[in-house]
């Protein structure tokens, strides 16, 4: 999995088994200039390790992609944005089928072939390619102590870390305040009331509830077409293959689905999203991660 998919599924709390998983409004936040100053740091202390391990490569920082004002309305809970982006791209899950390299995983992708590195490792045998990837990991390693002062064994620890430090933060800060909790009972019981299945309804679970379930609408499709078993509840996603035409149907319930949180969640994502952008922003700068 490449770095920014990674990070992308931490961010959305969701495994990923292959492409999949999308980030909801609030999830987005700028990395700042000591997080790119970080980011670099870690490039060129990569950079230096592979290549006294004899491997080529580049030390790389994508360019910002600044967002223009109604992305932050969005993510900051603004219902007339969050419909509007729903009422095209619902939840961006079976989206990724419609627009493709517009939203998700799809467009994160999108920027990882951006890469120099993409190529370089594109171009090794299946030997070297193991053998590489084994360094990076070392390499990593090395720079995540060193800029970050993270102690890990290999690549994916910082995603677990990050993980588990966001479910800490907001089992103090969004799950323990009292007004959230209000607002998402009665997002609970709206939403109950259209239909739907609400099990938990803490802030992050209601948060997450709807979109949570087009989630397994898509694994159980992936599932079937890979033929691996679909655990509800894991929080693995298994995106299908498929074309256009054969996603439309699930993306049209995904469009209905998204719109119906949103208008039950009226109240609740203009207090919700900003706490949940906050902390994302201090623990992205934390991990160098964007």
């Amino acid at each position: 999995m490449s770095l920014a998919v990674a990070a992308l599924a931490v961010l959305t709390g969701c495994g990923n088994t292959q492409a999949g998983g999308e980030p909801k409004a609030g999830a987005s936040a700028a990395p700042g200039t000591a997080t790119a100053d970080k980011q670099l740091q870690m490039e060129s202390i990569q950079a230096d390790c592979m290549k006294q391990k004899g491997f080529k490569y580049v030390a790389y920082v994508p360019p910002e992609e600044k967002q223009t004002a109604a992305e932050i309305r969005r993510d900051n809970g603004d219902y007339q944005e969050m419909r509007k982006h729903r009422e095209k791209y619902g939840f961006e899950v079976f989206a990724e089928f419609i627009y493709p390299g517009e939203v998700g995983i799809s467009k994160e992708e999108a920027k990882v072939d951006k890469d120099p590195n993409t190529k370089i490792v594109g171009d090794l045998s299946a030997a070297q390619h193991t053998s590489y990837k084994k360094t990076r990991d070392t390499c990593f390693v090395l720079a995540a102590k060193k800029v970050l002062g993270k102690s890990i064994t290999k690549r994916t620890d910082i995603f677990q870390q990050f993980s588990q430090a966001k479910n800490l933060i907001v089992a103090r800060e969004v799950d323990g305040d009292q007004l959230l909790v209000r607002l998402a009972s009665a997002m609970a019981d709206c939403l109950r009331g259209k239909g739907y299945t609400v099990a938990k309804t803490a802030p992050r679970d209601i948060s997450m509830a709807v979109q949570d379930s087009i989630h397994d609408m898509a694994t159980r499709i992936g599932a079937k077409q890979q033929g691996v078993e679909f655990n509800p509840g894991s929080g693995e996603i298994i995106m299908p293959e498929l074309t256009a035409a054969q996603a439309k149907p699930y993306f049209q319930k995904e469009i209905k689905a998204a719109l119906d949180d949103l208008e039950c969640g009226k109240d609740f994502y203009p207090v919700y999203n900003p706490k949940d952008l906050k902390i994302n922003s201090t623990l992205l700068a934390e991990y160098a991660m964007r």
